[in-house]
């Protein structure tokens, strides 16, 4: 499986956030928001902000 696959990302992000949802301490879901986090970042890139004020 290509781990760049939009399918996968999107599932991986769904199933951490409801990890994070399910999960009893603190730490726990700080950690499954940050992996959903991640995931999401490798789906839809951050625009470079540096990049984008200079194309303005």
């Amino acid at each position: 499986m290509r781990t760049d696959d939009p399918d996968y990302l999107a599932a991986r992000a769904e199933a951490e956030t409801e990890a994070a949802a399910k999960a009893a301490s603190p730490e726990a879901v700080r950690a499954h928001y940050r992996m959903a986090e991640a995931y999401l970042d490798r789906l839809y890139p951050p625009e470079d902000e540096e990049g984008a004020s200079e194309a303005g």
